[in-house]
C-alpha cells in the first residue's frame, strides 16, 4: 500500500511498502500439543488471522487448504504453491452467499441447499454472477482480483462440510469477509490430507496452521465435487461423486432429465 507524508513544503513524498510474500517466521501451529481440538475457539483465533490480512491452512474434509480474505494473501498463495497468476482461485463460502453472489433458477438453488445444507456435502459450486450489478463482496475487489476469482461470467463458491470450516465461513459472513482458498500443496501435486504432507516450502507461507489430523475423505484421494449448476454440469467427480448422484437421481430427476439423463 502507500503511505502518504505531507511535509512543510506541501511536497508529497510517496513511500511503497511491499508486503513480503511469505512469513519470515514459523507459523503459529493449533490446537497447541497438549491441547485438544476447540471449534469455537480454534475457527476464532483462525477468523482473526483473516480479518488482519493472513494467510492460513486449514482442515477441510477433503484436504488441508490455503485460504486467506485479502487480495494480497491471494499473491501468498499463489507464491506458496507456485501458481501462475493467470489461474483461478474459488471462494470458500456458505449457502447464503452462494444464493446472494449466484444467479440461478429457484429449482437449482433448491438442489443446492439440499445437497450442501440438509446434506452437509461439501460442494464447489460453479454458476453465473451478475457482472451488471455486481454483488457488494465482488464489487469490493480490485480488477485484478476479479479476474482471479472470476472465470468468464461465472464463479465457484465451495461450501464446505465439517464443523470447522462451517463455523470459520460463518464467522467471515458475519463480518462482510469473502474467504478465498485452493488445496495446501504445490500445484499439480494433489491434496494434502495430512499437515506433514503439506510441505514445508508451502507451510513458510502461512501465518497458522490449524492442524487437525488425517482429513475425512483421505481414502478418495481428491478433492469436492465440482459441479456447474446452471447446466447441471459435473466439472469434477469429486469426493462421493456416487452419493452426489443418488441424492440427485432420488430427490431431483426431472432436473437429471432436463440435462439428459446424465450429469456428465
Amino acid at each position: 500500500m502507500h503511505k502518504i507524508d505531507v511535509t512543510s513544503s506541501t511536497k508529497l513524498h510517496i513511500k511503497l511498502y511491499i508486503a513480503p510474500l511469505h512469513n519470515t517466521m514459523a507459523p503459529r501451529i493449533i490446537p497447541e500439543p497438549g491441547t485438544l481440538p476447540n471449534v469455537s475457539h480454534d475457527a476464532a483465533q483462525a477468523f482473526q488471522i483473516l480479518k488482519d490480512g493472513g494467510l492460513i491452512v486449514a482442515p477441510t474434509d477433503v484436504g488441508y487448504a490455503l485460504l486467506t480474505s485479502t487480495p494480497t494473501g491471494i499473491q501468498r498463495i499463489f507464491a506458496a504453491k507456485g501458481r501462475h497468476q493467470t489461474h483461478n482461485i474459488g471462494i470458500l463460502g456458505t449457502y447464503a452467499q452462494h444464493r446472494a453472489i449466484h444467479v440461478l433458477p429457484s429449482a437449482r438453488f433448491a438442489f443446492t441447499r439440499v445437497m450442501t445444507e440438509e446434506m452437509g456435502m461439501m460442494v464447489g459450486i460453479v454458476a453465473p454472477f451478475d457482472a451488471d450489478n455486481l454483488h457488494p463482496h465482488l464489487a469490493a475487489l480490485d480488477a485484478a482480483t476479479l479476474d482471479q476469482v472470476t472465470k468468464g461470467n461465472t464463479v465457484c463458491v465451495v461450501i464446505p462440510e465439517g464443523p470447522f470450516c462451517r463455523e470459520l465461513v460463518r464467522l467471515c459472513e458475519e463480518e462482510s469477509m469473502l474467504v478465498f482458498g485452493t488445496s495446501a500443496n504445490a500445484t499439480g501435486q494433489g491434496q494434502r490430507f495430512r499437515v506433514a504432507d503439506v510441505g514445508d516450502e508451502v507451510l513458510a507461507h502461512a501465518d497458522l496452521v490449524v492442524d487437525y489430523g488425517l482429513q475425512k475423505w483421505h481414502t478418495y484421494g481428491s478433492g469436492a465435487v465440482n459441479f456447474d449448476a446452471e447446466n447441471m454440469r459435473v466439472l469434477r467427480k469429486g469426493v462421493a461423486y456416487e452419493v452426489f448422484v443418488d441424492r440427485a437421481k432420488r430427490w431431483f430427476p426431472q432436473l437429471l432429465e432436463e440435462a439428459g439423463g446424465s450429469f456428465e
